[in-house]
């Protein structure tokens, strides 16, 4: 097993700078991140550094927190709500099709079960 070379310092480093680049592009710091930054794997720092990874990912959930949401797009909510009207639509028309499939086969079975009885001579005795 390799031991790794990190200190406290190195470590609160690292953290700093991954916050900083998580709050410009407004996604979130994991700890698969500060891992893959330092080169140990996540155990590492969990059994290590288990303070300053805990104190990471409550000051990164508190940044995501305090972070205004964007406003949503009015046109995007009409778009959707279209797109899923027409799939609707879609997919009724589709039901109705394989419904009408059914129907028929279901008489076309009924058919071909009476006439195979009337060749084969087959006397039914309870017509249900």
């Amino acid at each position: 097993m390799r031991k790794h070379t990190l200190t406290t310092e190195t470590v609160a480093d690292a953290i700093e700078d991954l916050l900083a680049q998580a709050a410009e592009k407004g996604k979130a710091a994991t700890v698969t991140a500060l891992a893959n930054r330092l080169g140990v794997q996540r155990q590492t720092l969990y059994r290590d550094f288990g303070t300053a990874v805990t104190d990471f990912m409550s000051r990164d959930a508190a940044r995501r927190t305090l972070q205004p949401r964007p406003p949503k797009d009015p046109t995007s909510d009409r778009e959707t709500i279209a797109r899923l009207r027409r799939e609707k639509d879609e997919l009724t028309r589709h039901l109705h099709v394989y419904e009408d499939h059914i129907r028929r086969l279901t008489v076309e079975n009924a058919r071909l079960i009476r006439e195979l009885e009337t060749v084969t001579g087959v006397t039914r005795l309870n017509r249900a």
